[in-house]
């Protein structure tokens, strides 16, 4: 592909674009040096960045191997930062660091190409070898989500089954007074978050998650203190668990157990975590792009739209934005937890490319695949034609487009409400 903002952004002054980067990444150490708060984010984002490079990379390793030409194998979009070349690629650095790109001469039937390297372009190698290519990125995503899930588990253990511990997994974000309005839960007016683990309730040690319940539900309309372990250090929340028919509720709910397996015993592990999450992304993206899925994602720009933290709100699509902040809380200091998401995050990117539908590596793959049926079939050589699939990539790319934007703004509106 070629950089899109390339020709937009040529007149930058590469100076003062240079400075500027400096300055955020200087920042960025900064804010990690003296506000450690910021590391799961920080570290979010740097992984994010690492698997789109390490996906670009896949393709571009697969079209040196195959004998395709690559020019440029750039970090960020627009103005060129630095870079230096080696061989006959360019590497380097530009202003936006939202993502990357390799160019791979000859992606499409329509794009000029010098003639002494007609022969070296992608669309002059044989079908098995395109195919190789387009889906190297996708190949390097699943790798790379076996290895994280590997390391999760190898380190962290496997989920034991039918014990929780007093480790808060999530939040209710909310309950109904006693004239029917949503108001703060009381976990979530007291500041609980994903990770707390509780130790104490009005100074008495709290040995399981049992005794936290029993201990919560004797408490129904008290003040109540609590004792919590968040990042390494014991800190004081100071609650009122809601009266429920007698009860005490708190609005949380624990976190699993886990037990030690050896490295060997990870691996199926991680192939069942492939398995579930892969599913479970799939079934996502057909609902959404369903006529309910999609009625209900309109429901977010309405007088109807869920508050932040229910169950019908998380399940919406999340840009990056989104994905950092809510990330943050789940990984709250828990390098395990990052391996997890990582994880997670590299198989999620792998199925979007494979969606059928340029300008997807599954698009591509798709017209290799028609190209070669075709040509089979017609006993001669078939070539489609990118000139009439540019429409329907270019609404593909608009439907998308609006999509993140859309899922940017309500990451923004729920972050600042």
């Amino acid at each position: 592909m070629k950089d899109p903002l390339e020709e937009a952004s040529a007149e930058v002054d590469r100076r003062g674009a240079t400075f500027i980067l400096v300055a955020i990444v200087a920042g960025l150490v900064g804010l990690a040096i003296f506000r450690p708060g910021s590391r799961d984010a920080l570290a979010l984002i740097v992984g994010i960045v690492l698997m789109v490079m390490l996906h670009e990379a896949g393709h571009f390793i697969a079209a040196k191997r195959t004998g395709m030409k690559a020019t440029e194998f750039f970090v960020g979009f627009g103005p060129r930062l630095w870079s230096f070349k080696r061989g006959e690629t360019e590497f380097g650095v530009k202003a936006i660091l939202l993502g990357g790109y390799v160019r791979i001469l000859g992606m499409t039937n329509i794009e000029d190409v010098d003639p002494a390297d007609e022969s070296r372009t992608y669309r002059r190698a044989s079908h098995k070898n395109r195919l190789i290519v387009v889906l190297a990125g996708v190949t390097v995503n699943v790798i790379l989500a076996l290895v994280l899930f590997w390391a999760f588990f190898a380190v962290q253990g496997h989920t034991n089954e039918g014990v929780a511990t007093t480790t808060i997994d999530h939040v209710v974000a909310s309950v109904r007074n006693s004239d029917g309005e949503k108001i703060p839960s009381p976990a979530k007016a007291a500041g609980f978050h994903h990770g707390d683990r509780i130790v104490a309730i009005d100074g008495k040690r709290v040995t399981g998650w049992e005794d936290l319940v029993a201990k919560i539900e004797a408490r129904g309309d008290q003040a109540t203190e609590f004792t919590v372990v968040r990042k390494g250090e014991r800190t004081q929340l100071d609650a009122t668990p809601k009266d429920k028919q007698g009860r005490g509720f708190l609005g949380i709910g624990p976190a699993a157990a886990f037990r030690s397996i050896n490295p060997l015993q990870a691996v199926p592990e991680s192939f069942n975590a492939l398995g579930d999450i892969t599913a479970g992304t799939v079934s996502g993206m057909a609902h959404l792009f369903s006529p309910d899925g999609l009625s209900e994602y309109s429901k977010n720009f309405s007088s109807d739209a869920p508050k932040a933290g229910t169950p019908e709100a998380d399940a919406r699509p999340r840009s990056l934005i989104g994905i950092v902040d809510a990330g943050s809380d789940i990984v709250s200091g828990d390098w395990a937890q990052l391996l997890w998401l990582l994880g997670a995050i590299s198989l999620i990117l792998a199925i979007f490319n494979t969606l059928p539908l340029l300008p997807f590596d599954g698009g591509h793959a798709a017209v290799v695949v028609y190209e070669a049926i075709a040509s089979k079939v017609k006993k001669r050589e078939v070539r489609a034609d990118f000139r009439k699939l540019m429409p329907l990539t270019a609404v593909v790319l608009a439907a998308f487009l609006m999509l993140g934007l859309s899922a940017m703004f309500l990451d923004i509106r729920d972050a600042i409400n």
